[in-house]
């Protein structure tokens, strides 16, 4: 698919802006706090329900501290993020860690008020990354362990119930409805919230309905006390044996609470473990039976993310629909680099391990947890440098600019960098322009000499094969080529 790439190159810059405004945005996934160059940045995906006020750390190897030691302990308790109630973020130094302790010995968090992180089957939670200062890393916990404990006493309803996990940002929340009855429990804006309860260790608010109105169907809507009203959600049939859950997220739609932490899918889905750090920026092409099934190039942004057994998986809805079709996927970095095909029919869920190599297969459909190969600690990235030294003898290709596609895209988007404004130094008589491309070893790039006027070389492969790698290269009016000269420079 390297053409396909290629001839995509004069309207890239159009494309990528345009991909970036259609982009899905997941609030819980930006990332919220400054990278630190000397610091390693974990940025935590709290559960479901944990209130704005909670005091939560981080405990393990690395630090010696567990649930009793670390609270009230400033050094390792987590910021809450100003512009999102579903982070909290902490900066970790390597050289305030236990000798010989890094996080890929394990790590976890614990929490003032709700005790420590559970997984979803009611076991302590434990965490492995490897990770290399002035990196973020998001990190995702299902449930403290209040989740499982005894709640109390059980609250009292009267009728049928509404409850609301609310993450909208209002003042106050009402509830008006209409349906078989019109201002039912009060014209606009409706009635107050009744009380909060929490169950399954998230603090719901609650609607009650009332014993006479079983069985009445309604349309609701919620508002701000009348003001920022949401959009209609129903009807629904009230019942006092089967009470409706529902979630108001900080974007303000409205959707479905799920009580046992499984998602709802439509139709088959592909999963998908990140190994190339593309995150949610991960896009999925489809051709085949039906071309462009699910969207045009680059494809579907990722549906969401789901944690099955020890890890957290990206997926995307296939949608039931399209169930038998034939179809080649193409994953990709939002189309600025893409990997071969990988040939599926839809039906069963897939379970995808994506590496510079391709889409691997990694779990079987019947255990997605216990995955058959993939350990992301077996070959921990070893960080690397690419240093390029441009010699430019082109005429034709001016200004010269130097875009780069691959493992990541570099040099910003199409057409690239003004390569005569990169760092000049001399060797051998020679004016040559240096930069550096900063990545892992094995990462892989595809160099592309043009003059943003629709002229350019053929692109020039590099690889980063070890820790430290440099590259003196020639370029012409018609190609790129290693410079002959560079076996004699020394120095470097």
């Amino acid at each position: 698919m390297k053409k396909y790439i290629i001839s995509m190159m004069a309207c890239m810059a159009l494309l990528f802006a345009s991909c970036q405004q259609e982009q899905i945005v997941f609030d819980h996934e930006q990332q919220q706090f400054k990278v630190l160059e000397n610091a390693i940045l974990i940025e935590l995906i709290a559960p479901i329900g944990t209130a704005v006020d909670e005091e939560i750390y981080i405990i393990g190897a690395f630090n010696g501290m567990d649930e009793k030691t670390v609270i009230g302990n400033v050094a390792w308790q987590l910021e809450k993020a100003e512009n999102s109630d579903k982070k909290w973020g902490i900066y970790l130094f390597p050289g305030d860690f236990v000798e010989g302790k890094t996080l890929a010995d394990g790590f976890s968090f614990v929490s003032k008020k709700s005790g420590l992180e559970y997984t979803i089957k009611g076991e302590p939670a434990t965490h492995t990354l490897t990770a290399s200062v002035g990196q973020m890393y998001n990190v995702w916990a299902d449930r403290w362990a209040s989740y499982f404990s005894t709640e109390g006493e059980q609250v009292e309803h009267d009728g049928a119930v509404v409850y609301v996990l609310d993450e909208s940002g209002f003042g106050q929340l009402n509830l008006y409805m209409y349906g078989d009855v019109n201002d039912l429990n009060g014209g606009w804006p409706g009635m107050a919230v009744t009380g909060t309860e929490t169950i399954n260790g998230m603090e719901l608010k609650y609607f009650d309905i009332g014993a006479d109105n079983e069985g009445l169907s309604e349309t609701l809507i919620f508002s701000d006390n009348g003001a920022n009203q949401l959009a209609d959600y129903g009807p629904v049939v009230f019942s006092s044996s089967e009470p409706i859950y529902l979630h108001i997220t900080a974007e303000g739609t409205i959707e479905k609470l799920k009580m046992d932490n499984t998602v709802e899918h439509d139709g088959a889905v592909v999963y998908v473990l990140d190994g190339l750090e593309w995150g949610m920026n991960t896009t999925l092409y489809m051709w085949g039976d039906v071309n462009d099934l699910n969207g045009g190039w680059p494809g579907m942004a990722v549906t969401g993310t789901e944690k099955i057994g020890d890890y957290t998986y990206m997926y995307y809805d296939m949608g039931a629909a399209n169930a038998g079709l034939n179809e080649n996927l193409i994953f990709s970095n939002n189309g600025a680099s893409q990997l071969a095909d990988y040939a599926y029919t839809i039906g069963e869920n897939i379970y995808l391990y994506l590496t510079s190599e391709g889409a691997q297969l990694i779990a079987d459909p019947a255990n997605p947890g216990d995955v058959l190969w993939f350990d992301p600690q077996a070959k921990p990235k070893e960080e690397a440098t690419i240093d390029l030294w441009i010699y430019s003898a082109t005429e034709t290709l001016t200004p010269l600019h130097l875009y780069a596609w691959g493992s990541k895209e570099v040099f910003g988007g199409w057409p690239g960098a003004v390569v005569a404004d990169m760092e000049s130094t001399a060797m051998l008589n020679l004016p040559l322009l240096h930069t550096q491309i900063t990545g892992f070893v094995g990462d892989e790039y595809n160099l592309i000499f043009n003059n943003n006027a629709g002229a350019q070389l053929a692109d020039y492969n590099i690889k980063a094969v070890e820790a430290t790698n440099e590259y003196y290269i020639k370029v012409t009016d018609t190609a790129v080529t290693p410079l002959s000269l560079a076996a004699q420079i020394q120095g470097r």
